[in-house]
């Protein structure tokens, strides 16, 4: 572990304890503490947060400190909390001191608009002036004061203590199969749950299915890392206006336009690249006079340390090919899918729904718009397509089938998270390390659903896998060492 000091006095009102404090700026030694200490201190909520305050004095609850974010953008995600008198869902950025949230530049990044909490460990000069790129204040609470055990003790105990999965699991392979299979199956039967409730909660603000339909598929289409900006992407140009369009490639340039991507200039690029472009700039100058849009930020996207395929421009060039005459969302997509749903071979009939209208040829020589590619096939590609139909299109339809009390079609519905396989990624290989391999879709989602809302919540006593472990004699999960 390295020498770190505790920090020095910093100038800071703690309004809860009513502690006034006469410090000074911190000084190096805090940037020595490494960020993902802070992060464990925050998700674990190794400090005291009761009567918690903001750097302004008013009132903070943290009902979940959100999921730890290991790819670009804010450090946790889906953070509920209650700030004041109002209840947020959203973001939460760490920082060692409030100045970092500009020098990261965070102030000038649309994506991290959606942060609700900026969580700092000493306060600066910064501290309570801090802005969203929308202009907009941003909350922040300092921890220094209010840790629960010296910052040394706590680095120490960063760096000792072995990095369990969740609490149980030392014991998880001795649990019998049928206990975990059957945890796994209610999970996932209540991950459905919770995703129909969240698309019935979302209509209620767009009452709109295709429009909802768009708007999510959209935002599946941008992965994980533009997920965002594609969703409000589709707000700003919404499906009513592209339905309109009855050339592809006004589409596209409609969608591009507002996306902001739409190059101005492409002096070094070769001819063929130079005329799409072209063309698509006075497509979307023709569009704008009659209905004007106003594009959206180059900085709304990342478009660094991307895969070529999951380049923003290329997924836009496909949600206008599901889009245009002939695409899925150009009419009646319910309609379709249901009618997929209910043919002989109903996972084969709805991929094709999204496989079989690739984008046009100019983008099987082009992932971006500013130059050619080596050539390679655009388009959905099945594990993409299965991604899109597991969390966006049959969470939609189980919605669609309660409204319209359609029984058979959600029994229908629910069959398909067993024939869809399971993907592999961070949540379920960690259960997969303790021999737990979920052998479809609906057990995947099962494990993401343990791991969420209990194991790294650490409700191991209202889980049957953690009343199994304690009443067996071992040590409770969640306890200290």
């Amino acid at each position: 572990m390295p020498a770190v000091l505790e920090p020095p006095p910093v100038t800071y009102h703690d309004t809860s304890d009513d502690l006034l404090v006469t410090l000074h700026e911190p000084d190096a030694r805090v940037q020595h503490i490494p960020e993902a200490v802070i992060q464990e201190i925050w998700q674990a909520l190794r400090f005291r947060h009761a009567d918690l305050r903001t750097s302004e004095g008013v009132p903070v609850e943290v009902w979940h400190p959100g999921t730890l974010n290991t790819d670009a953008g804010p450090d946790f995600t889906e953070a509920r909390l209650h700030i004041g008198n109002l209840a947020w869902s959203g973001d939460v950025e760490i920082h060692r001191t409030s100045g970092e949230w500009t020098e990261h530049r965070h102030d000038e990044d649309p994506r991290y608009d959606r942060v609700v909490l900026h969580v700092t460990l000493v306060p600066d000069r910064h501290t309570g002036r801090l802005r969203r790129s929308d202009g907009t204040v941003l909350p922040e609470i300092i921890l220094y004061p209010r840790l629960q055990a010296s910052l040394r003790a706590l680095l120490h105990r960063f760096y000792a203590t072995p990095a369990l999965d969740f609490p149980c699991a030392a014991h998880w392979p001795d649990v019998s199969e049928s206990i975990r299979h059957s945890l796994i199956l209610d999970c996932g039967r209540e991950r459905l749950t919770d995703r129909r409730t969240a698309f019935a909660e979302a209509f209620l603000t767009t009452p709109d299915l295709d429009q909802l339909l768009y708007e999510r598929m959209l935002r599946a289409l941008g992965y994980a890392k533009n997920a965002d900006p594609m969703e409000r992407l589709a707000r700003r140009v919404p499906l009513r206006r592209l339905r309109a369009l009855s050339d592809r490639r006004d589409i596209e340039a409609l969608l591009f336009g507002a996306s902001g991507l739409l190059p101005k200039a492409l002096p070094e690029a070769d001819r063929d690249t130079a005329a799409y472009v072209a063309d698509l700039r006075n497509r979307f100058e023709r569009q704008n006079v009659l209905e004007p849009v106003r594009p959206m930020k180059l900085t709304a996207w990342t478009r660094a340390r991307l895969r070529a395929p999951s380049l923003p421009a290329r997924r836009i060039a496909q949600a206008a090919a599901l889009v245009a005459p002939g695409g899925l969302l150009h009419r009646d997509p319910v309609a379709h899918l249901v009618h997929a749903i209910r043919s002989e071979r109903p996972l084969t009939a709805l991929r094709r729904t999204l496989t079989d209208t690739p984008p046009g040829d100019f983008w099987n020589t082009h992932v971006r718009l500013d130059r050619a590619c080596k050539t390679m096939a655009a388009g959905i590609g099945r594990s993409r397509a299965d991604d899109i139909l597991l969390n966006t299109v049959l969470p939609l339809l189980l919605l669609y089938a309660e409204q319209s009390g359609d029984t058979p079609l959600e029994a229908r519905i629910t069959e398909l998270y067993r024939q869809l396989p399971a993907a592999s990624d961070e949540v379920t290989r960690r259960y997969e390390r303790l021999g737990t391999e979920p052998s479809n879709a609906l057990e995947a989602q099962g494990l993401h659903q343990l791991y969420r809302t209990r194991c790294s919540e650490g409700r191991c006593l209202s889980c049957p896998v953690g009343q199994w472990v304690a009443s067996s004699g071992h040590e409770a999960p969640g306890s200290e060492q």
